[in-house]
């Protein structure tokens, strides 16, 4: 599936420059760049950018019409972030997003709700078709109404552009970003591990939630499956789904270090581990310092992934990329929360 979109953009060239740097700050390269263009690939489909006199082109192709969705709505998120007047100009030719509920969306109904330990809830969300969602990217988005009331519920709704619009007022949905732990395509199952901390909406609404009750999930997007190789792969208690699920994943024996930090109250889980797999429990504070102290056996065919603080993986994007000088096909560093300095 196909779509276009041109739009004027002024001085286009340097709009398509600060793009491209903006994009490698968070480790995404052009897998083709000329003078006026650059071409993406994803696990959405191909992007390509090009640029002529003032006006931005923009075509992507993707394997179905959900992928399609969702990059248009990151392309119309991005224009809108950078400026919005662009973003209000925005039309697709070819196949344009479907106005009403986004492909990517579906209604979940809670099944259960256990613990997995001490500061994990493991909730299983039922619905329909799934696949889609177990081939592309670990996260999706959840969300629950921000007000609990007797009124049929309100979800996102999508338009022409590509802009996802979430409801207000007695509408008002609270969305988080959440890893799927496990997926059952054939069942209609997922599971969402939840980390439990006090005053975190969601994880509050989980401890109360009961079967039955509905949830909106967007997705999926984010996160990927590391390359094959010697993994050194760390994070805080928010980063264990996506740790877990990657290490099951590998089919390779070349092994590799995990890093996960807790919090003072926090015990280590029971982990299963990979072949060649060794762990170690850290203080959240020492989760950097533990990841720059890891040594891998080559450095040729190693990959370093981390997920947790903003600032944390700030720091390590940078060790990565500067001192380990590692391609960015074999790094990540990604900011799941971030620290609130209080006013």
């Amino acid at each position: 599936m196909q779509a276009e979109l041109s739009v004027l953009v002024g001085n286009a060239g340097n709009w398509l420059n600060e793009h491209i740097r903006h994009l490698e700050s968070h480790d995404i390269r052009p897998v083709a760049r000329a003078a006026n263009d650059a071409t993406y690939e994803t696990d959405f489909g191909r992007i390509h950018l090009q640029v002529q006199d003032n006006e931005l082109q923009v075509r992507i192709v993707s394997p179905d019409e959900a992928a399609l969705t969702t990059l248009q709505g990151s392309i119309f998120d991005y224009l809108k972030e950078t400026d919005p007047a662009v973003a209000q100009r925005v039309s697709w030719t070819g196949v344009a997003p479907a106005p009403g509920q986004p492909k990517n969306f579906r209604e979940m109904t809670v099944q259960t709700i256990r613990p997995v330990s001490d500061w994990m809830l493991r909730m299983t969300l039922k619905g329909e078709d799934l696949a889609p969602f177990d081939q592309r990217g670990l996260h999706v988005r959840l969300m629950i109404p921000e007000a609990p009331h007797g009124r049929p519920l309100v979800w996102p709704s999508i338009d022409s552009s590509g802009a996802v619009h979430y409801p207000d007022g007695d509408d008002t949905l609270t969305v988080r970003v959440y890893t799927i732990r496990h997926i059952r395509p054939e069942s209609g199952e997922v599971d969402i591990d939840i980390v439990r901390h006090a005053g975190g909406v969601f994880s509050d609404w989980s401890e109360t939630a009961e079967p039955g009750q509905k949830v909106g999930m967007i997705g999926p997007g984010g996160g990927y499956f590391p390359a094959a190789g010697w993994l050194a792969i760390g994070g805080d208690d928010t980063a264990v789904p996506a740790i877990l699920r990657i290490l099951e994943q590998r089919e390779d024996e070349a092994g590799g270090q995990v890093i996960i930090g807790l919090h003072p109250h926090q015990e280590p889980q029971k982990i299963e581990l990979p072949a060649n797999f060794a762990i170690n429990w850290v203080a959240t504070s020492d989760l950097v310092n533990a990841m720059q102290a890891v040594s891998s056996p080559s450095a040729a065919n190693c990959v370093f992934w981390f997920a947790g603080e903003a600032e944390q993986a700030r720091a390590l994007r940078t060790y990565f990329k500067s001192e380990l000088g590692l391609p960015a096909e074999r790094r990540s560093s990604a900011a799941y929360w971030r620290h609130i300095k209080a006013a």
